[in-house]
């Protein structure tokens, strides 16, 4: 069965879910809402689909939906989507805060619906790898997203923006809940917290150190995960991984450790994504990332915020 599909909201990011939604041989790209109307008439007439008017009036002609819409507007449009029976793909962060994000996830259950949410990183070629080799629950991860200033996503702190992607890399990763945060960070240029430093430690004693930044002049998104016996070096810019294992290796100057490089090839995470969520659709069966793994990450990011807050009190 071919879907009919649309976005809502059609900014820069609801633009690569339309153009996704094109090209997929499971879907039909019905059309597309946005508050700014110009802004949708070029996406339409880029992709050859429909504007429309309302979002109801979108909503009574598909399937599923993406929502790009601001994210103060997301539990309001999504909720408007799933009472209309749609399937629903809702961009990050989830919702403003979890009694939204459970409100949603009620309503899709009792209606039987898939609602996704968009933690793109999980889809990333090098923690699909590092989750298919079984090497069970790391014990220490350290994470640094630091990106140049941009003026958009000013809706949002650096928490909500960018540490949340290594957040819910925590909680994937290591399959535990979070336990207690220590966090500083300081609004460097806007009104909102633009650099943020975060100790997590997680239930099953895991720890991660994460730092985010929204007001540097070179992008780094790198993370380095250790076990007890290995430990693996992720640079998502680069789209490199290499695992280093204790025993049978010699690299130069760490004698008995071997240096495994990981060959990733090419992904368009967004398309990975997107035919995740659809085939969640068809297979009736939970997205990778489906509401309740965004509910979590949700309450991880505010608690987060909760200890940065607390830090600029002092």
């Amino acid at each position: 069965m071919t879907l009919r599909t649309g976005v809502l909201g059609v900014g820069h990011l609801g633009r690569f879910h339309a153009q996704k939604y094109a090209v997929h041989p499971g879907a039909r790209l019905v059309g597309v809402f946005d508050q700014n109307a110009q802004r949708a008439a070029e996406v339409a007439a880029e992709l050859g689909c429909q504007t429309f008017a309302t979002p109801e009036e979108l909503l009574a002609q598909v399937d599923a939906v993406s929502i790009a819409t601001p994210t103060s507007s997301h539990f309001a449009v999504a909720r408007q989507a799933l009472t209309a029976g749609v399937h629903c793909l809702v961009e990050k962060p989830f919702t403003m805060v979890p009694e939204e994000a459970d409100a949603l996830i009620g309503e899709a259950a009792r209606r039987g619906l898939i609602l996704a949410v968009g933690h793109i990183k999980r889809v990333h070629p090098a923690i699909r790898h590092l989750l298919a080799q079984g090497f069970g629950a790391p014990r220490y991860l350290e994470a640094e997203r630091l990106a140049p200033f941009k003026p958009r996503s000013l809706d949002i702190d650096v928490i909500m923006d960018l540490m949340i992607h290594d957040l819910d890399l925590t909680l994937l990763l290591t399959g535990a809940a979070v336990a207690e945060v220590r966090a500083v960070g300081v609004a460097a240029v806007t009104d909102k917290v633009d650099m943020a430093n975060a100790w997590v430690t997680m239930a099953n004693g895991a720890v991660a150190n994460l730092a985010a930044s929204r007001v540097v002049r070179e992008p780094v998104r790198r993370m380095r995960i250790f076990w007890q016996d290995r430990y693996a070096s992720v640079d998502f810019l680069g789209n490199t991984l290499h695992i280093y294992h204790r025993g049978g290796g010699d690299i130069p100057g760490i004698p008995g450790v071997r240096d495994e490089t990981v060959e990733l090839g090419k992904a368009d995470a967004l398309a990975l994504e997107v035919g995740d969520f659809l085939a969640a659709i068809q297979e009736q069966r939970p997205a990778f990332c489906d509401g309740a793994a965004g509910r979590d990450v949700l309450a991880a990011a505010l608690a987060v915020r909760e200890a940065v807050e607390a830090f600029v009190r002092q």
